[in-house]
């Protein structure tokens, strides 16, 4: 039987003298010893003496009869001997350790895999062991693993309140919020039934007040009836009695011009709020939840989410642009700030400075010298002019008569979305508020023809072979648009998109929620931005060709525009203090024209060197700008806005013209 190394007989110096049964003690037997195992160094009696000469462990053992075997315990109960049976050698007992391997070793292994190392004997270093550093540390590595399982252990049980106090908490932000937009659409609709009851009030008191006067009249008319019809039988006073009705009832007939001119009610019916609509087509609606850091201190976790929670409250409109981690450069001209308040104050700063209709953002030099000193030919002269005619910001522009877009068939007022420009002088324009794609006919200014399309359309981009690629919703639309606009195929997308460009056969879609994405023409995702470092990329455009095509993102709460490889990857940011909330964008050459919506200008951003400058203010008459365009061959700028007014249903239109002529 095995024996636990160390184990000694706890009985006082009486016990010493006899001679019993060891391992049945165990058992709180007191038996007859009968025999001694050299071996195992116990006493047995006759029943462990049969069972340990069974045993292929111990039947090998030497057993000394009670003839031979020690008559007392005393010098057999202080010694300690291991009886661990090694792994590899099982009938062995491990006696010895190797310092050079660090391994515990049995005879066998001492003899076939140790006999160069200088072995030592575990019984005689076994009690230096115990007294020394060696144990001692082992032992304070577990009393600080113990420590560190039960801190670990603390963590989770704390962990495990933090999650279900995180998760009632943001459920109470949730249901709180919904509380908030209940208890708006509440108001809203009962301003709305006020509103309709008041009309309905006001037609029945004037309906009410004219059904007396109908019957008053036709009280009089009775009456003349009746006299007429007494005199019948006389001639002469019919005559006269019908002389004198005569002037009543045209009197009568006037009275009654005047109450059926008064019965008129007024007609209304609602119409729907754009914002609501977009948010019943977002997939976003009351919030998405972001991941926050984790690898701080609990308490800091707690204050960190705290911090971010109160950001993301106070962020209604304007937000911090803080910039991404990959981010290579930044270029940003005189701030480094998109505050609103100081955004709108360079805004008043700069269009102060305006004082003319006609707008000039930069000077333009005076035609160049020739070597002789005159000035440069006619086609040295057309081929600078051509050269700045390039340059937006050496043009100046001029307001011409704006385009009515909005056919009698709508019922709503028109939100253009963006503007794109098509061959043979054409414009096509989507209209998100109605549904719709128009086309304007430039040469005559006027409204081609219009096709509804399933959903909310927004950005749109060409495709070759006249084809246009249309976000819509949850889906991009293809159209052909040689002639009329005919519906092509359907992508169906996971989110809503926003807008669309193409590129080499691959789209790229920017979505509400703001993620970028590149998909291939079926529809498959390609590639995805490694990180969410947008807040609400609504409009993108791609500039350049193979070598050095970009995409550039407009953010509209962070003030940015963003430049991205191919592969979506942030190359460099772009921002002005003149520019708030940018919408759509549109390239001319190596410059991109960029609609600020609440600064209420067009700005124009210089590619090559990262300059930007304002093109149109709110002198030109440029309010809430939404989407825009510049066709270099009609030297003219289209403007679309969303006052939610009349001048939404009208493109406004901008002549250009050089400094050179």
């Amino acid at each position: 039987m095995d024996q636990v190394p160390g184990k000694k007989l706890q009985v006082d110096a009486s016990a010493l003298e006899a001679t019993y049964c060891q391992p049945c003690s165990h058992d709180g037997e007191t038996l007859p010893a009968e025999a001694y195992c050299t071996v195992c160094k116990e006493f047995m009696c006759i029943n462990c003496i049969s069972v340990h000469k069974k045993i292929r462990m111990t039947k090998s053992h030497t057993l000394l009869d009670k003839s031979s075997m020690p008559s007392t315990m005393q010098d057999f109960t202080t010694k300690e001997e291991s009886t661990k049976p090694c792994n590899i050698h099982p009938e062995e007992c491990i006696k010895y350790f190797c310092p050079t391997h660090q391994t515990l070793n049995c005879g066998h292994c001492s003899v076939l895999d140790h006999q160069s190392c200088k072995q030592q004997i575990i019984s005689e270093i076994a009690k230096a062991f115990k007294e020394g550093q060696s144990y001692e540390g082992i032992k304070q590595v577990i009393v600080k693993l113990l420590k560190d399982i039960d801190a670990c252990a603390s963590d989770v049980e704390a962990n495990t309140k933090l999650v279900k106090d995180l998760g009632e908490r943001e459920i109470s932000k949730i249901r709180n919020y919904r509380d908030q937009i209940n208890k708006y659409f509440d108001e809203r609709e009962q301003t709305l039934l006020e509103t309709i009851a008041q009309m309905i009030n006001m037609d029945e008191i004037l309906l009410n007040s004219l059904k007396p006067k109908c019957d008053n009249l036709k009280t009089q008319v009775d009456e003349i009836k009746a006299k007429l019809a007494a005199q019948e039988s006389n001639n002469s006073l019919l005559f006269i009695e019908a002389h004198i009705s005569k002037s009543l009832l045209e009197g009568l007939q006037l009275s009654l011009a005047e109450i059926k001119k008064k019965n008129t009610i007024q007609q209304y019916q609602i119409r729907k709020d754009p914002a609501t609509e977009s948010l019943l087509c977002s997939r976003t609606g009351l919030g998405t939840f972001e991941e926050i850091d984790t690898s701080q201190k609990l308490g800091q976790t707690c204050e960190h989410s705290r911090r971010s929670t109160s950001q993301n409250e106070d962020e209604k409109i304007h937000a911090a642009s803080d910039p991404a981690s990959n981010v290579k450069a930044v270029r940003d001209e005189k701030t480094t700030t998109s505050d609103a308040a100081t955004n709108t104050q360079a805004v008043v700063d700069i269009q102060a400075t305006q004082t003319t209709k006609t707008f000039t953002a930069n000077p333009v030099p005076e035609p160049p010298l020739n070597p002789s000193g005159t000035q440069t030919s006619a086609k040295q002269k057309q081929k600078t002019q051509n050269k700045v005619s390039n340059d937006l910001t050496s043009l100046k522009f001029t307001s011409a008569q704006d385009i009515l877009v909005k056919p009698s068939s709508d019922n709503r007022n028109c939100q253009l979305s963006d503007i794109l420009l098509l061959s043979e002088d054409r414009l096509l324009l989507s209209d998100s508020t109605n549904g719709t794609l128009k086309i304007v006919d430039l040469k005559t200014s006027s409204l081609m023809t219009e096709v509804s399309v399933p959903g909310m359309p927004w950005g749109m981009c060409h495709i070759p072979g006249d084809m246009v690629a249309v976000s819509v919703s949850h889906s991009i639309q293809f159209l052909e648009t040689r002639g009329k606009l005919i519906l092509g195929k359907n992508i169906k997308v996971d989110d809503v998109c926003r807008d669309v460009g193409y590129h080499n056969g691959n789209l790229i879609i920017s979505f509400e929620s703001g993620k970028v994405q590149k998909f291939d023409m079926e529809g498959n995702v390609l590639t995805e931005m490694s990180n969410m470092s947008f807040k609400t990329p609504w409009y993108l455009k791609i500039v350049g060709d193979d070598q050095t095509a970009a995409i550039y993102v407009s953010d509209f709460r962070k003030f940015e525009i963003t430049k991205l490889d191919m592969n979506l990857n942030i190359l460099e940011t772009f921002k002005h203090p003149a520019l708030c909330h940018p919408r759509a964008i549109t390239a001319v050459g190596n410059q991109l024209i960029i609609c600020g919506f609440t600064s209420d200008n067009i700005m124009c951003l210089d590619l090559p060197s990262g300059k930007m400058t304002q093109l149109l203010g709110k002198e030109e008459g440029i309010a809430r700008p939404h989407c825009v365009c510049y066709s270099e061959q009609q030297n003219k700028m289209y403007v679309a806005l969303w006052t939610l007014g009349d001048a939404d249903n009208y493109v406004k239109v901008y002549d250009t013209t050089s400094k050179l002529k």
